[in-house]
């Protein structure tokens, strides 16, 4: 496997590409041409790969043959000596007990601070979300040799209602910490691409006053005019213990899939190594 240390500590790159990045475009990806992607994904060596998302192909075709595609992914992983982590997003109780019934091993959840956003994205509120949430994180499905990784999205602004009030997302970002031990990763997610450091450092700042450990905590973050803004953000997350971030393979995509809006695209491995 190779990963890069830093202060002794291992980063670790998780490749969305083909989740993240493929959910943002119309182009309707077949299987060949998925398998063609995930080889090259896996010739990166990242620590974890989404291999897509079971939510309904009629909601989202671009995210077809997800359970086909992850069990490629297994076979690949199998000669590597299952060193890489695959995961699926499951959208809700049926996409879990379909992903039981397909020997998957680790498991994406997704939810967010913003209510519009969640209405919009799965008809429910953020109330109705953890009820939900609760019901998945803590099936019996789930044994304790599988990952759940919890993205948390909008993290500061929400493509629908627009800026997310700071105490809420401290107050989100902390029910879900202490609500859920065997969470292995929270996800802090620039939705729209608009995460600034100075918000960033502040959210951190609150987050080291409740004594939690900032290393269960990882970035997703999207492309901004100001680089140098990104890589800022970046390190001061490596400086605090973060370093789990969402990568992709192909950084010209990644985006909203409520909105279809297309952000400037995922981070770069690239991008995270030259912050090193």
């Amino acid at each position: 496997m190779f990963r890069i240390s830093h202060n002794n500590t291992m980063l670790k790159l998780f490749d969305v590409t083909l989740r993240d990045g493929l959910q943002s475009v119309s182009k309707i990806y077949n299987l060949t041409e998925k398998k063609e992607i995930l080889r090259n994904i896996i010739l990166k060596r990242p620590q974890a790969i989404e291999i897509g998302s079971l939510v309904s192909s009629k909601i989202l075709p671009q995210m077809n043959n997800s359970l086909e595609l992850y069990q490629e992914g297994k076979e690949y992983n199998a000669i590597l000596g299952n060193s890489i982590d695959l995961y699926l997003l499951i959208p809700n109780l049926k996409g879990l007990e379909l992903a039981s019934m397909n020997n998957i091993d680790n498991f994406s959840f997704i939810t967010s601070v913003s209510d519009s956003f969640q209405k919009k994205n799965i008809g429910k509120t953020l109330v109705e979300t953890k009820g939900q949430l609760r019901q998945m994180i803590q099936n019996d499905i789930i044994t304790a040799d599988k990952k759940i990784k919890l993205y948390i999205s909008c993290i500061t602004d929400c493509p629908i209602q627009g800026k997310i009030n700071y105490i809420k997302i401290i107050d989100e970002l902390l029910y879900y910490y202490y609500s859920y031990e065997n969470l292995d990763e929270l996800c802090i997610s620039d939705t729209c691409g608009t995460l600034q450091y100075d918000k960033f450092k502040r959210i951190i700042k609150e987050l080291e006053k409740r004594q939690v450990d900032i290393g269960k905590f990882s970035l997703h973050l999207h492309n901004q005019e100001n680089k140098q803004n990104i890589q800022d953000i970046i390190l001061y997350a490596m400086k605090k213990g973060i370093y789990r971030f969402d990568v992709s393979n192909m950084p010209e995509l990644g985006g909203c899939s409520v909105t279809m809006k297309n952000t400037k695209g995922n981070l770069s491995y690239e991008q995270i190594y030259n912050c090193l």
